[in-house]
């Protein structure tokens, strides 16, 4: 520990030393300030437990969503320029943005996107860790289904912060990034601050992350490394990119306590800070931040959440991401600004905190929040571990699936997200498979390996298992989320496997992720090509290839461009319409084709190679 301390927050130390093992939290970063001094600062713990080394003031934290006040300051600035207008819908300045909603489409503000008002719920899998530039996910939007009217209700929404930084470029021709070290992290001194885990001066250390491994009962059973996911121009971007430390982030809120102000520098009217501050949408309150706060009154604002805690105003935003949890607050009218940082993941030890280090700072009552929250939050925990139980109980027995596994692998899409690819991959006969439980999906590939299904979202979440729950139901672990998602195999027809439904929105209903039509090397859009006589006059069929696509032209008709449902070792599978077309490849050449359609099953002969 390396605290230093006025008298009022003096028991301060002693709190945090006797809560963090409770919370099974390696290392804390607090500090507290009142207008531009700082009242106390401790850091406490390890940012590394296996290295043993300390958590230090200058020790790099990945903030998660506190980055959203950063975005709404960045649209503040420009505000203040005369280049953005908070009520100004979002279209007179990116025509390319549109909703499913064409109502919202053409009404959404800047006080929309960054007040969680849109109509869209999270989605939050269309984008996370894409390597997709922004201008690109914008087009991407329109695809997403929304789950409730324009302005209807509080929706916490990453995406409309993603496209902050899509909407600063367009208006200022600089990245967002590049925008927020110029106009505000260069003018407060944050010299420790960026969007990249890479330090922006070389030395500066990074706090490792952790989980907690629990036990069936809820209770720690021990701490997991976790490390950090990829960080693309898009994702985590404005919506939770940013690095900093203890230091930087007391000067960020200097700026919040200080109308708008930080050594000298007027970084922001007070009237625009203002709008920040100030509450734009309701969020429900009731149950439990009711019996915690004895409040049901909590809204958010432009990348702040506001609510009256015991007299006063408080404005504060949290983060949680791989391995951390996060939480800055202030309290303008009193000066009063609070940092807390915990390198685990999904503490709420950094609540407790914060509420702790508020009511000493504002010499308010003391209510032990840590006994609080442990009062909420066991409880919690333990039906987090026994839902994992319930979800074994609930499986049907010995209903197996319906295929052999090679048949659920392939690469699955759905306008808006990225594609689902899901493989077979083998492993030594006896080795263990990762997160099996009983009724895991194994199979003996070759007579010598055990096959396991895993699934990713490319170029997004890594391969991770997926185990069979029963029938054509699978679950899906997505690893470090610490979530498992029950997705259901689709078949066609002819009892093909064309899809998989995937609740991958909650607050939507499942999104129908339909196989990807396989690709023809070129060497093979060469030998399908020709024409095949049907056993009835006037029906040749005449398949031709251009620039990688493939059409087919009916005799007397114009050409269409067709899909390819399949291809194996003896067949191109077509698809024209309603109709399948089978070329049938025999001793290396397509000879014959097959026409199915319903209730009609043609056989006809190739009559004409391609011309030379």
């Amino acid at each position: 520990m390396s605290p230093t301390a006025r008298s009022d927050l003096s028991g301060l130390t002693d709190y945090v030393s006797a809560a963090m093992p409770t919370w099974s939290s390696p290392g804390v970063a607090l500090a507290v300030l009142k207008g531009s001094e700082v009242l106390y600062q401790g850091v406490f713990g390890q940012r590394d437990v296996a290295a043993d080394l300390p958590l230090t003031a200058d020790t790099r934290f990945p903030m998660a969503s506190v980055t959203k006040s950063f975005a709404a300051m960045s649209l503040a600035l420009l505000v203040d320029e005369g280049k953005l207008s908070w009520d100004t819908p979002l279209r007179e300045y990116m025509p390319e943005f549109v909703l499913k909603d064409e109502y919202a489409t053409q009404h959404v503000t800047a006080r929309d996107m960054l007040s969680h008002r849109t109509g869209l719920p999270r989605h939050d899998l269309s984008a996370w860790r894409l390597d997709l530039p922004p201008a690109e996910f914008v087009k991407r939007l329109r695809h997403l289904e929304p789950s409730a009217s324009f302005r209807e209700k509080f929706q916490y929404n990453n995406l409309m912060y993603y496209s902050v930084a899509h909407l600063v470029q367009t208006l200022t021709g600089v990245k967002w990034e590049r925008f927020v070290h110029d106009r505000i992290f260069a003018p407060l001194g944050m010299t420790a601050s960026n969007f990249a885990p890479e330090p922006p001066v070389a030395g500066m250390p990074l706090a490792q992350g952790y989980r907690v491994e629990r036990h069936e009962d809820g209770t720690a059973k021990e701490l997991v490394p976790t490390p950090l996911g990829l960080h693309t121009e898009l994702s985590p971007g404005a919506a939770g990119a940013l690095f900093s430390t203890l230091t930087d982030l007391s000067r960020w809120l200097e700026v919040h306590v200080n109308e708008g102000a930080s050594g000298g520098v007027q970084l922001v009217t007070p009237a625009n800070l203002k709008q920040m501050h100030l509450p734009h949408t309701v969020i429900p309150g009731g149950g439990v931040n009711e019996v915690l706060f004895g409040n049901s009154i909590f809204t958010y604002g432009l990348g702040w959440m506001i609510e009256p805690y015991k007299g006063h105003t408080l404005v504060h935003h949290g983060g949680n991401v791989e391995g951390h949890s996060l939480m800055i607050a202030c309290v303008p009218a009193q000066q009063i600004g609070v940092v807390v940082m915990v390198n685990v993941a999904a503490s709420f030890l950094r609540d407790a905190l914060l509420y702790e280090a508020l009511d000493r700072a504002l010499g308010l009552p003391a209510s032990d929040w840590s006994a609080k929250y442990h009062a909420i939050v066991d409880p919690l925990l333990a039906g987090q571990s026994k839902s994992k139980s319930t979800t074994a109980e609930e499986r049907i027995a010995n209903a197996p699936h319906s295929r052999p596994l090679e048949a659920y692998v392939g690469e699955f899409e759905a306008p808006g997200y990225p594609d689902i690819s899901v493989r077979l991959v083998a492993r030594p006969a006896g080795a263990p498979v990762d997160g099996a439980v009983e009724g895991t999906v194994t199979a003996t590939v070759t007579g010598t390996a055990i096959g396991q299904l895993e699934a990713c979202t490319v170029g997004s979440l890594p391969y991770t298992p997926v185990q069979h729950y029963h029938y054509d139901v699978f679950e899906w672990d997505l690893g470090d989320w610490e979530q498992r998602l029950k997705i259901r195999y689709l078949t066609n027809d002819v009892g093909e496997l064309y899809a998989v439904s995937v609740p991958i929105e909650p607050a939507v209903a499942n999104v129908t992720f339909t196989r990807k039509a396989p690709t023809l090397a070129p060497e093979l859009l060469a030998l399908i090509s020709g024409t095949y006589q049907l056993p009835i006059e006037g029906m040749a069929l005449t398949v031709s290839t251009a620039a990688g696509k493939v059409y087919v032209t009916p005799e007397g008709q114009a050409p269409s461009e067709v899909t390819v449902y399949k291809v194996d070792d003896g067949v191109v599978g077509l698809m024209l319409e309603r109709v399948r077309l089978d070329l049938v490849r025999e001793e290396g050449v397509f000879r014959r084709l097959r026409y199915l359609a319903d209730g009609l099953t043609l056989e006809g002969e190739r009559v004409q190679a391609p011309q030379a």
